[in-house]
């Protein structure tokens, strides 16, 4: 990227600073301002298009039994396994490939709101799939 583009854009990314308040009425429990030196800006009109431009590439890592689909800052994933005994693998190896791929990003996969949910034809029987990433069972929508 060059010529004007490049420098609106640079000029809106550099420079930013940012502090956690957690009571909105008192400083006393505000972090220092600290410089934001990856990611993008949040709550700004540009912030969700850069955000998605950033992961933009994230499909290219799953194979032919699984695809990503991106709404906004949220990533879901379907999966495919005709083997339902072999479902768990699946899942668990999509998630180490995706928390590479997050990691190599400077972002992180949070773990307390993934959660999965299983399908299943009448004709099949459902498998406890235990999905773990990083000793933290993800939690299965159907079973709590």
């Amino acid at each position: 990227m060059t010529g004007i583009t490049y420098k609106v854009l640079k000029s809106y990314l550099k420079g930013r600073y940012q502090r956690v308040v957690l009571n909105s009425y008192s400083c006393s429990s505000c972090s220092n301002w600290g410089e934001i030196t990856h990611c993008v800006p949040q709550g700004s009109i540009l912030g969700p298009l850069l955000f998605l431009l950033c992961i933009s590439d994230i499909p290219q890592i799953t194979n032919d039994n699984s695809k990503i689909v991106l709404l906004a800052d949220d990533t879901s994933m379907i999966i495919t396994n005709p083997n339902p005994s072999n479902m768990g693998k699946s899942v668990n190896k999509i998630i180490q490939d995706i928390n590479a791929w997050f990691n190599t990003k400077l972002l992180s996969l949070n773990l307390d709101k993934t959660r999965f949910v299983q399908f299943v034809t009448k004709n099949s029987s459902s498998t406890d799939s235990n999905i773990v990433h990083e000793n933290k069972k993800i939690l299965n929508l159907m079973c709590g």
